[in-house]
């Protein structure tokens, strides 16, 4: 099983675990994370349960995006800052930032 859907897949605050994570851990200043929402998805990460996040800035990019769920940050991936996954059991949080995308030669 790869992947299993459980609701709440609309935008979010971020967690505030995941907002600790960014402080202490990748030392991102506090206040850069202001205005920054999240996605997230409950599955399995090493056959344990997770809830997968994807934090992004929903005032980047050139044009408005439209975002609904997890899935349709896929289609703008240029306005995900950081992706990874939190397990609620134990607070882990894993969550690395995601490089820009490189911009493609005619």
């Amino acid at each position: 099983m790869d992947i299993l859907w459980l609701g709440g897949e609309g935008p979010k605050d971020v967690p505030w675990s995941a907002h600790r994570y960014l402080v202490t851990t990748l030392n991102v200043p506090s206040e850069t994370l202001k205005g920054l929402r999240s996605l997230q998805r409950v599955g399995f990460q090493n056959g344990r349960p997770v809830t997968f996040l994807r934090i992004y800035d929903p005032l980047a990019g050139e044009r408005k995006v439209q975002v609904k769920d997890f899935a349709s940050l896929d289609l703008h991936p240029e306005i995900i800052l950081y992706e990874g996954y939190w397990e609620k059991a134990s607070d882990f949080v894993f969550l690395e930032r995601r490089a820009a995308p490189k911009p493609q030669s005619p």
